[in-house]
């Protein structure tokens, strides 16, 4: 690559498990999108936490998101970067709800899932050193917990376009033209 293009990325491709584990460790909100009961998707930005093998969502009690998850867990999301190189992350998956609205703290004294997701992982990453300002104002509402169990996890880095988009026929030939001269009409 030529040192003109290095703003593009020095890989293009896939990404292997160790660089999707750090890259879902960056700063980044996913866009999850779920089905509402008429019918109609419905996204919305969210913070997340990565495990390496699922996504964990903490909706607040009254969220609208989180009814539509119970009532159909089919559920897609996307983390990316909004600058080059350009990473992404797309899942298909299911939602599966592992707390529904507790507080805080679980009657047995245990903090919840998503208290322990709150202060240990999504509230750091996000938050820095205004992580305790700010669970202590909040830390006293109802929330809800998913674990989102990728079926199909769809990755890519650089800025470039996947070989599977390229038309074959457009590319130059021998001759330096394409081998197909197209007519656009617009």
């Amino acid at each position: 690559m030529s040192e003109k293009a290095e703003w593009r990325g020095k890989e293009f491709g896939p990404m292997d498990a160790a660089e999707v584990n750090q890259f879902l460790a960056g700063p980044w909100i996913a866009r999850i999108a779920c089905l509402k009961p008429d019918g109609w998707p419905y996204i919305f930005p969210a913070w997340y936490h990565w495990d390496g093998v699922a996504f964990w969502l903490v909706p607040r009690a009254r969220s609208a998101w989180a009814h539509y998850l119970v009532a159909d867990p089919r559920v897609s999301l996307v983390v990316d970067e909004p600058d080059p190189p350009i990473r992404k992350v797309v899942c298909e998956g299911t939602a599966v709800c592992v707390e529904a609205a507790v507080g805080p703290y679980l009657e047995n004294g245990e903090m919840s899932v998503w208290n322990k997701i709150g202060t240990y992982e999504t509230g750091p990453r996000y938050l820095g050193d205004k992580v305790d300002e700010y669970r202590g104002e909040v830390n006293v509402e109802p929330c809800w917990t998913f674990k989102v169990v990728p079926k199909k996890l769809t990755t890519w880095q650089g800025f470039g376009w996947a070989k599977r988009y390229s038309h074959a026929e457009l590319q130059p030939g021998a001759d330096g033209r394409p081998v197909v001269q197209p007519k656009y009409y617009g």
